[in-house]
């Protein structure tokens, strides 16, 4: 299974940071692949960890290049086992707006997401995965929008056949991963 990482690129509480790096373990010993869009903070914790311990990671990158994602994210990403480009600009150069374009792209391509934390781009993110009826696991207290913002999404726009389902363990999740 691919799963999605959605998240903050400002990784900054150490708990928080703990816990993601057991959930990309937790992904690695199950033989399922972490997908991220080349980011840092929290995304890139889960996936380091998921190498780590012999797992996989994909990033979907912004831009044509390397040169292109080092714009908006530079993140080392010569250990990811595969990084897709994308394939044409939103218009005729790289601009801010080719990082949701990179994002639709990205989930089309999971089964499954996790998230943690994460501000506007990951409200992306979130709603085109819910739009697709992929499930969603949320982290909470991890900040950002996995307080109110997604809650209020359930109660308000959340009209697919999708689950979000808010844990606090990456535990919780073995039942979804093993």
């Amino acid at each position: 299974m691919k799963i999605g990482i959605f998240g903050t690129t400002k990784a900054s509480d150490k708990e928080i940071i703990k816990k993601a790096k057991e959930i990309g373990k937790l992904i690695a010993i199950n033989n399922h692949t972490v997908v991220t869009g080349g980011t840092s903070g929290y995304p890139h914790a889960v996936a380091l960890s998921a190498i780590k311990n012999g797992g996989k990671v994909i990033s979907y990158a912004v831009g044509k290049s390397m040169s292109d994602h080092s714009q908006f994210h530079n993140v080392d990403l010569s250990k990811y086992a595969n990084v897709i480009f994308q394939k044409k600009y939103f218009n005729k150069k790289l601009l801010g707006i080719d990082n949701y374009l990179r994002s639709l792209d990205m989930c089309l391509n999971i089964d499954m997401a996790i998230v943690i934390s994460g501000k506007v781009g990951t409200m992306y993110e979130v709603t085109i995965t819910s739009g697709m009826s992929k499930d969603m696991y949320v982290l909470e207290g991890s900040g950002g929008i996995t307080g109110h913002t997604i809650k209020e999404f359930i109660k308000e726009g959340h009209k697919t056949k999708s689950k979000i389902i808010f844990f606090n363990n990456p535990e919780d999740l073995n039942k979804v991963l093993a």
